[in-house]
């Protein structure tokens, strides 16, 4: 796996890390809080870890050199994480299968490949117009 260089990648990564940073917020500190004064937040302080897994390892996609499409590495991406689910209670003790899990990593990996697509042609359309000059 060959990536890009840095100078052409630097703002794919500053997206990662600040979706990184709230991916932990949510897990930590709001997960804490809702379980605390015991709020009912339809799932969202279980799920949130399932969706930016989706749209972290979507946004990836740009930091490689592909070969493939982004739908195909969308796709990957949302079954390795299904799998993880579906495998976890048997390899980890203190997890189980939630199919709220399931629904939250398809919506993440879904508005990834939506935000990279409008990036992968918002990049193409900006090197057209480089290269007509």
């Amino acid at each position: 796996m060959k990536f890009r260089p840095f100078f052409e990648t630097k703002y794919v990564w500053i997206i990662i890390v600040f979706l990184t940073i709230i991916a932990i917020l949510f897990k930590s500190v709001y997960r804490g809080y809702v379980y605390t004064n015991h709020i009912n937040d339809f799932g969202i302080a279980d799920s949130s870890p399932n969706f930016f897994a989706g749209l972290i390892a979507v946004f990836t996609y740009f930091l490689q050199k592909q070969k493939e499409s982004l739908l195909k590495y969308s796709i990957f991406t949302l079954v390795g994480l299904v799998g993880y689910e579906l495998i976890q209670e048997n390899v980890f003790r203190n997890n189980v299968f939630d199919l709220q899990d399931i629904i939250a990593s398809v919506l993440g990996v879904f508005i990834g490949y939506l935000c990279c697509l409008k990036l992968s042609l918002t990049s193409l359309v900006g090197f057209k117009k480089t290269r007509s000059i």
